[in-house]
């Protein structure tokens, strides 16, 4: 019996997609080149702040957790409903599939709104929890506060995003993200240099420098979107499937938001432990921490072309070719990460000399990028096989696992090790790779059981039939 003839769905074989069709390699490229620019944002902002002063890069590094935790929460919702819309476009349903795309598009603006509002107002009181030090904690509250609104920018971006990669057009969102890194250089670069007479409007024009080139980059996205695809939706067909496709998009998001916000809650605790360890640790850990987001590119390029093709293929009832594709994607982010980590770290010097002229961070760069290095091939299967597991509906175990195990056993430990047995920051490092091995295991121990079988969009309304 073929995989296909396994599925649940009314459309016995599925026509074969746009993202199908390009495979793993088509889909990924682009998105390679996307999310290489997309997390190279933070390194450059890092890299423009620090030339303001260490103190700017600090503070704004330390409030990179709190603006993911904001990102994560609008990522969620549109991961989600992106996740049932692929599921929908698998099997053949696109009336449903632009329902989705509708429902998921309302439910994300209003986040992005509600979070830039929260960001904006909360940021003090948000620098005071973490118990930043003088200037690092009036220049965290500046920079959060200017670069708040992008929250309502980045929401729409996503959309955008999601909707050309659906439908198998991921290479427009790689133009629509060179032309806003572009912007973003030029115009940090502007207002760190004060080309053309500029003042010196210091973190807050690296701030809105950034929210500036962002707002380009949407609109070249929102262009390839309206002019390359046929959206159109009835508010007939909206209407009767906002309800199903907003309770399908909540199962997914709720446990999928659970881990992400652990993750940003729990670097918001071990920066603040570093900011307890004094201004040279906090910066060492942002350095090494913004550069190794590099790391990340390959794993998320992946994961997310994998997150398209899995979720298409289990639509479609296509259970071994799901199984088998992310068995080829994990082993292309493990290659593919290992790679750049090792290049990162044979380079650890000039690396970190581009950011400070602190000689104790220079010369710990190596042990501080080692132990980073470390912590990646676990921290990509975590990516993939968790991204996997939520998109297909089986997350909300992985989702309470992985939390308790950061917060009952890798926070003290990192506490412990940092603090009573005196190793600092490099004790905080080694509970990150701790945390992270233990929950690689647990997510692909989990993935093998096969339970992601019953818990996708198409199995559960069959049982309700």
């Amino acid at each position: 019996m073929s995989d296909v003839s396994a599925s649940p769905n009314k459309s016995p074989e599925p026509t074969t997609t746009a993202a199908q069709s390009k495979g793993l390699w088509g889909m990924a490229r682009p998105l390679l080149v996307e999310q290489a620019l997309q997390l190279s944002v933070p390194v450059l902002d890092t890299f423009f702040l620090s030339r303001i002063s260490d103190s700017a890069a600090a503070g704004a590094g330390a409030m990179t957790p709190v603006i993911f935790f904001c990102v994560n929460i609008l990522w969620v919702t549109v991961f989600s409903g992106s996740s049932i819309a692929s599921q929908r476009l698998g099997a053949g349903d696109r009336e449903k599939t632009l329902a989705t795309i509708g429902t998921y598009t309302t439910w994300i603006l209003v986040l992005g709104c509600l979070l830039g509002i929260l960001l904006y107002s909360a940021s003090p009181m948000i620098c005071s929890l973490m118990g930043l030090p003088g200037q690092i904690h009036a220049d965290a509250v500046t920079y959060i506060q200017a670069i708040s609104m992008i929250m309502f920018v980045w929401a729409l971006k996503m959309v955008f995003q999601t909707i050309l990669n659906i439908f198998g057009l991921p290479q427009w969102n790689m133009l629509a993200n060179i032309v806003f890194s572009i912007c973003n250089i030029l115009f940090c670069s502007a207002v760190v240099f004060q080309w053309f007479g500029l003042p010196a409007y210091g973190i807050v024009g690296v701030a809105y420098a950034s929210v500036f080139a962002a707002v380009i980059g949407v609109l070249v996205s929102g262009f390839f979107v309206f002019t390359r695809l046929d959206l159109t939706l009835s508010w007939n067909s909206f209407v009767k499937e906002f309800r199903p496709a907003s309770r399908h998009t909540l199962r997914i998001a709720l446990p999928s938001m659970i881990e992400p916000m652990s993750f940003d809650l729990n670097m918001m605790v071990l920066n603040g432990f570093a900011a307890s360890l004094g201004a040279a640790a906090l910066a060492a850990k942002i350095y090494t921490f913004n550069t190794f987001l590099i790391g990340l590119v390959i794993t998320l390029a992946l994961t997310m072309a994998t997150e398209i093709l899995v979720c298409q293929f289990v639509g479609a009832g296509a259970y071994e070719k799901a199984a088998r594709q992310l068995r080829q994607s994990l082993k292309a982010a493990l290659w593919g990460s290992a790679v750049v980590v090792i290049l990162l770290l044979a380079f650890h010097h000039p690396i970190m000399d581009i950011y400070t002229d602190d000689e104790w961070v220079i010369n710990a760069s190596f042990w501080l990028f080692l132990l980073a290095a470390l912590s990646e091939p676990p921290r990509a299967i975590n990516v993939m096989v968790g991204g996997v597991l939520r998109a297909t509906g089986d997350g909300l175990l992985i989702s309470i696992i992985g939390p308790l195990f950061t917060w009952i056993v890798a926070i003290p430990a990192a506490y412990v090790m940092a603090f009573v047995f005196g190793w600092g920051i490099f004790g905080i490092m080694l509970a990150a790779i701790l945390d992270e091995g233990v929950r690689s295991y647990f997510y692909w121990r989990r993935w093998n059981a096969n339970k992601w079988h019953h818990t996708h969009v198409y199995a559960l309304e069959s049982k309700a039939i």
